[in-house]
């Protein structure tokens, strides 16, 4: 059953990521500059497809699917800190709040994701 919510997780978040982004592409000017943006969405998009990917591989019960899985939600594990601290810094409060019990929800996922591959190895 945690396994399943792990797998869930990792796909909602790599699905939510993407739509947020493409919400904030078509529909806000962005701050950041090309080059930036360039290496940020790179990071972003690369993190949410690990994340649909690996779920999925999770749900096919492939090996491979633990080892990105991991990977994955602690490239989320960063992202999340490190949009907290953005937000934080603009003292935008929804946000901050929202990342930091994103990162909570990470922890957590990625805690039961490790201790359940561990322990069916």
């Amino acid at each position: 059953m945690k396994n399943k919510l792990v797998t869930f997780y990792s796909i909602f978040v790599g699905v939510s990521v993407i739509s947020m982004w493409v919400f904030i592409l078509c529909s806000q000017s962005i701050p950041e500059g090309k080059i930036e943006l360039s290496f940020h969405l790179f990071s972003e998009f690369l993190m949410a497809i690990m994340c649909i990917i690996s779920g999925f591989l999770l749900i096919k019960r492939n090996k491979l699917g633990k080892l990105l899985n991991s990977i994955a939600l602690g490239m989320v594990l960063y992202s999340v800190l490190n949009a907290a601290g953005y937000y934080g810094q603009k003292c935008e409060l929804p946000m901050f709040i929202m990342f930091l019990l994103l990162f909570i929800a990470t922890s957590f996922a990625l805690t039961i994701a490790l201790i359940s591959y561990t322990k069916n190895e």
